[in-house]
C-alpha cells in the first residue's frame, strides 16, 4: 500500500465518522533541569495526545505549571521508556490500526492543520507531535483537537500543548513584536522531521516519534546560526523576519540529530 493509497482510505474513514471538537490550551514550558531529558524542546509547540481520561497528562500540566521538578522524572521514566525498541509500522499496519480506532484526530492551530489521523498506537498509549516555533506572539491561543468518533463510541482523546520559546537576540525580538495581527498564525508551523524514521506527520502511528528520546542538543559553534544579524532583520522586515525565523526553528528541530 503506498502513501497517497494509505491517505485516501484514512480520509474515506474520517467521513463516515461525527466530530467533536476541543480546545488544546498552550502552556508555557521552563525545564527545571535544561542539562536533562526534557518535556519539550526549545523552539517548540509540542502536543502529547492521550486517551481521555489518562493521568499522564494532568501529570504533565502540574510538573509544568508547579515547575516541582517531576517533569524530568516524567520524561525519563514514564515518557521516554514508551518509545524506546518501537519499529516504525507498514503503511498497512498503520491504516489497519485506524479503521479500528475508535476515535483519531485531527489537530488545527487556527486555519492551519498540524496533524491529521492521530491516535495512541496500541502498546504505546499516547502521540507526541513536535511543531516548530519562532517565539512570536500566538493568535488565536490555543489548538484545536478535532476528534473523529465511531458512532456509538464511548472512547475520547485529550490533549496537552507545551511552548518552550527560543532564544532570541533583543532586535529578533522586536521584529516579532512588530509582526502584524493578521499573521501572527504563521508563527507556528507543522511538524519538523527528526532522524530518518521521524513522526510522519500524516500517520504518528507509523513512527517511533524519536523526538522523544533524542535531546535537541546544539553545539556552541552552531548557535550563532540560530540567529539573524540587526542588519539582516532590518533588510527583511518584520513578517519576514518571523518566517525566516521559524525556517531556521525547523531546520533546528529536524536535523540535530
Amino acid at each position: 500500500m503506498d502513501q497517497e493509497t494509505l491517505l485516501q482510505l484514512a480520509a474515506d474513514e474520517l467521513a463516515k465518522r461525527s466530530l467533536r471538537y476541543r480546545e488544546i490550551e498552550i502552556l508555557d514550558y521552563v525545564p527545571t533541569q535544561p542539562d536533562r531529558a526534557l518535556l519539550c524542546q526549545e523552539g517548540c509547540v509540542r502536543v502529547i495526545v492521550a486517551p481521555e481520561g489518562d493521568p499522564l497528562l494532568q501529570r504533565v500540566r502540574e510538573a509544568v505549571t508547579l515547575r516541582n521538578g517531576d517533569d524530568i522524572d516524567l520524561m525519563e521514566n514514564a515518557i521516554k521508556p514508551r518509545f524506546e525498541g518501537r519499529t516504525q509500522l507498514s503503511p498497512y499496519q498503520a491504516w489497519r490500526l485506524l479503521e479500528r480506532a475508535p476515535v483519531f484526530a485531527t489537530i488545527r492551530y487556527g486555519g492551519r492543520t498540524l496533524a491529521t489521523n492521530v491516535f495512541p498506537p496500541d502498546g504505546l498509549g499516547l502521540v507526541v507531535l513536535d511543531n516548530p516555533y519562532n517565539g512570536g506572539a500566538l493568535s488565536p491561543t490555543h489548538l484545536t483537537l478535532v476528534e473523529h468518533r465511531r458512532d456509538g463510541t464511548d472512547a475520547g482523546l485529550q490533549a496537552i500543548a507545551l511552548r518552550f520559546e527560543p532564544p532570541l537576540t533583543p532586535a529578533e525580538r522586536a521584529a516579532l513584536a512588530q509582526v502584524p495581527e493578521d499573521q501572527l498564525e504563521g508563527n507556528l508551523t507543522i511538524n519538523a522531521s527528526c532522524c530518518d524514521n521521524a513522526t510522519f506527520i500524516m500517520w504518528a502511528a507509523m513512527a517511533v516519534t524519536v523526538a522523544v528520546i533524542c535531546t535537541a542538543a546544539v553545539m556552541a559553534e552552531e548557535a550563532d546560526q540560530q540567529h539573524l544579524t540587526d542588519e539582516r532583520i532590518r533588510n527583511l522586515g518584520p513578517a519576514a523576519t518571523a518566517r525566516e525565523l521559524l525556517d531556521i526553528r525547523r531546520e533546528a528541530l529536524g536535523h540535530v540529530h
